[in-house]
């Protein structure tokens, strides 16, 4: 209980500032820019810690369903947590590529930031980066008549 209280402080201490050009690090290595890749289209964020019981909950779920991301682009934004930690969640819940792949490094919780993010799990539902609805459980009915799909 001590950790979540803690990420709630953590997360509503941000400043909520995302440069328009800001690019963040994926677990694979490449780039991610907020501006050509995350607020462009219809847009899912999962925003998430490896040590919240509800998130990695949420992520076997995801981990299920290999058409999430057919119709909206996914990303799975990771906040202050190192590489080492995410590996181990990838690696014992055997995460598929449309989880893996998908994974942004918010090492500076910049982007939870950006959203107002005081808890986890979060998910985040846009359209050319303007937020259609949050939600804090995966509801594929729900995303369907968010994004009209």
């Amino acid at each position: 209980m001590k950790k979540i209280i803690a990420l709630f402080i953590f997360f509503s201490s941000m400043t909520g500032a995302v440069a328009l050009d800001e690019a963040f690090g994926t677990l694979s290595g490449a780039r991610i820019s907020y501006e050509q890749n995350i607020a462009q289209g219809d847009t899912m964020l999962f925003i998430w810690t490896s040590r919240c019981p509800y998130c990695i909950s949420e992520l076997r779920e995801m981990n299920k369903n290999e058409d999430l991301c057919k119709y909206f682009k996914c990303f799975f934004v990771n906040v202050g947590e190192g590489e080492s930690s995410v590996k181990e969640v990838v690696n014992s819940l055997k995460l598929k590529s449309h989880i893996s792949q998908n994974i942004i490094m918010d090492k500076s919780a910049s982007l939870a930031g950006k959203f107002s993010i005081v808890g986890v799990p979060t998910f985040i539902f846009m359209r050319d980066g303007k937020v259609l609805n949050r939600s804090y459980h995966f509801d594929e009915t729900a995303v369907k008549q968010i994004f009209k799909k």
